[in-house]
């Protein structure tokens, strides 16, 4: 079988392939699962390989977080956060607590809650709250995915927060190589009046691509002072907040995406194609709908155009 013959009778409907493109045939599902399978399995297996050849690019700022947060603070006329060593050495601990014994959530495995690292880094708080995310590719991304998500978003513009510390750490959780990133908020005295919220709501952040987050739980935005919290486990030395920056040969995400959307183009392209030649040759299908698999196949690009790797918690 020459390569044109191979080619038409994968790509264009001819008798060889009863006049339906032997891709769109239903067995061939079955390859593009294995296929895409052993794909993601060898990404997986080369990251841990050569991480610094194919890995997952980050590049999150302390500076440029604090930054982003006190834009959308001043756009609603509430006073900026200033940085605290104090809520910044909190929230290191936590993250290094949670590398440490493997979870990725507010309170830790034994019930440990937010203040207590806030409380033993010798902050005494009125009022505290914490946001977490994760695997997200740069400092813009954490906080547009915290504006978009309601629970998130309560804690970036709450006016009686004053001070505000963040944690940037690289490692391995829960066998993933992951980026955490902590936020903690919180006030030491009772805030000063602040300035209304204007009653139009500024324009909606617009996730997309690695920028987008999938939000998984319910933020703590405040609790009560705990000061005299008994410490229910040894204190983990509290490391000072970092900035990520890694840049791999090849990031896996836009690999991964890269991959997925020449396979949605081959697709919509071979379904096009399809449909044209059955018309020009008047063949007649019981099954097969091809505008509706092209609008569906458009619609899948459309979601994992905005979606991406990171997490929120």
């Amino acid at each position: 079988m020459s390569l044109f013959t191979g080619l038409r009778h994968l790509f264009i409907p001819h008798t060889s392939n009863n006049h339906r493109a032997k891709a769109l045939h239903i067995d061939a599902l079955l390859t593009y699962v294995l296929l895409f399978a052993v794909f993601n399995l060898g990404l997986k297996t080369l990251n841990k390989s050569i991480p610094d050849v194919l890995g997952y690019a980050t590049d999150i700022h302390v500076e440029q977080l604090l930054s982003d947060t006190n834009a959308q603070r001043t756009s609603l006329g509430l006073a900026p956060l200033t940085l605290n060593s104090e809520l910044s050495a909190a929230a290191a601990a936590k993250a290094a607590d949670m590398f440490a014994k493997g979870y990725w959530a507010h309170n830790s495995q034994t019930g440990t809650p937010p203040w207590y690292w806030i409380t033993n880094a010798g902050y005494q708080y009125t009022v505290a709250g914490e946001n977490l995310a994760k695997n997200f590719s740069d400092s813009q991304g954490v906080v547009n995915a915290w504006m978009a998500s309601p629970t998130h978003r309560a804690n970036m513009v709450k006016p009686s927060y004053q001070d505000v510390g963040f944690a940037v750490v690289n490692g391995t959780l829960q066998g993933e190589d992951t980026t955490l990133v902590v936020q903690m908020f919180g006030a030491t005295t009772a805030a000063p009046v602040a300035q209304a919220i204007p009653t139009v709501a500024p324009k909606p952040v617009v996730i997309s691509d690695e920028a987008a987050a999938k939000v998984s739980a319910v933020e703590p935005t405040a609790a009560p002072n705990i000061g005299g919290l008994t410490p229910p486990q040894p204190m983990i030395t509290p490391m000072p907040a970092q900035d990520v920056t890694k840049t791999p040969l090849f990031n896996i995400p836009t690999v991964s995406r890269d991959v997925v959307f020449a396979f949605l183009g081959i697709m919509m392209g071979v379904l096009l194609v399809d449909a044209l030649v059955a018309k020009h040759k008047n063949v007649v299908r019981i099954a097969g709908h091809n505008i509706a698999h092209i609008l569906f196949l458009m619609a899948i690009y459309i979601i994992l155009n905005a979606v991406g790797r990171g997490r929120l918690l």
